[in-house]
């Protein structure tokens, strides 16, 4: 607990003397950003005259920190706790834990590698002041694939048809399961069903092929994946990429990165398709059908990042799990 504290205390200090604004967001929301991937814990508020309304625990502080930037706050970041429901109690995942969120005004996914290179420098020097520097290794999605599973994912893609403007995961969703799907056959691994939609191929392709062969030797930064991944960063225009990044810490993802994408267009699409999937959730939640325009219609260009904190604690403690970082029960 002391290392925690020491923790929060040097990332409070870090953001605050580069211009950050902390914020406190509530832990509560009647309308979450649906995410086809993240279950949710479910409860009801209980008005005095008997009636009901459904609210969630935030999976993050995303949905409402998106509210202050689109009210014109300036750049932000938040300690918060976070709950996601269905998540496996193993060496790495918490259905309870704590999480850096910050959000930079006129700001990308790259120029926040810089950042978080520095936090993480900072934080290493904090609680491991034993350990020498880390130098930060960059690759990319494309260098990745043709190092470890020897092609051309760009290629695919491009193929696939996704450096066209009108490029979207709904509207490639056909041509890309056809690559996709040879490529797995290809390497003898299953070729998927006719349910699975594209990014569940490729995270096939790369679990399997890829993941395992990363240089995790030093702080690893992987940039630039696939746009065909629903997610609210920003597609790279003419390019088949969206602009993110992830993390990765002695194999272990512990951050991720977006240009946040604040296009109507592309902001809507996401929402009906994820809207889509979530229909059929363990824990199905009625989504805000305002919210895209809202975002888009206020929130200027920025970046936003997110760190897991209990894992990054944990890894600079040298623990080989979470269990040492503890806070919550299991």
């Amino acid at each position: 607990m002391v290392q925690r504290s020491l923790l929060y205390r040097s990332i409070r200090e870090y953001f605050d003397k580069a211009g950050f604004l902390e914020v406190e967001t509530p832990l509560l929301t009647h309308a979450p950003i649906p995410e086809a991937h993240i279950e949710l814990f479910s409860s009801q508020a209980i008005t005095p005259d008997g009636s009901r309304k459904n609210l969630y625990l935030v999976p993050s502080p995303e949905v409402w920190m998106k509210h202050l930037l689109a009210q014109g706050m300036p750049s932000m970041y938040q300690i918060s706790r976070c709950f996601r429901n269905g998540e496996q109690h193993d060496k790495w995942h918490r259905r309870e834990f704590s999480m850096l969120e910050w959000y930079e005004l006129s700001s990308s996914a790259d120029s926040n590698i810089a950042r978080m290179a520095e936090l993480f420098a900072l934080l290493q020097k904090k609680i491991a002041p034993n350990s020498p520097p880390e130098e930060f290794h960059i690759l990319t999605m494309e260098q990745a694939f043709r190092n470890y599973a020897g092609f051309s994912l760009e290629d695919d893609l491009l193929n696939a048809g996704w450096n066209r403007p009108s490029a979207s995961f709904t509207s490639e969703a056909e041509s890309t399961k056809a690559i996709l799907s040879h490529r797995l056959i290809e390497r003898a691994l299953f070729p998927g069903s006719i349910n699975e939609r594209p990014d569940d191929l490729f995270h096939r392709l790369f679990i399997t092929l890829v993941e395992p062969h990363l240089p995790f030797q030093q702080p690893l930064i992987l940039k630039d994946w696939p746009a065909l991944i629903p997610t609210l960063a920003r597609h790279i225009p003419g390019t088949p990429w969206a602009d993110r990044w992830e993390m990765y810490y002695q194999g272990v993802e512990i951050a991720n990165c977006y240009t946040e994408e604040n296009r109507l267009e592309a902001l809507t699409e996401y929402w009906q398709d994820q809207e889509k999937i979530k229909a059929g959730a363990a824990v199905p939640a009625a989504s805000d059908e305002n919210w895209p325009a809202l975002i888009a219609g206020n929130m200027p260009p920025c970046s936003g990042a997110a760190v897991g904190l209990d894992r990054l604690l944990a890894l600079l403690r040298g623990d080989k799990s979470l269990r040492g970082v503890d806070i919550a029960p299991p």
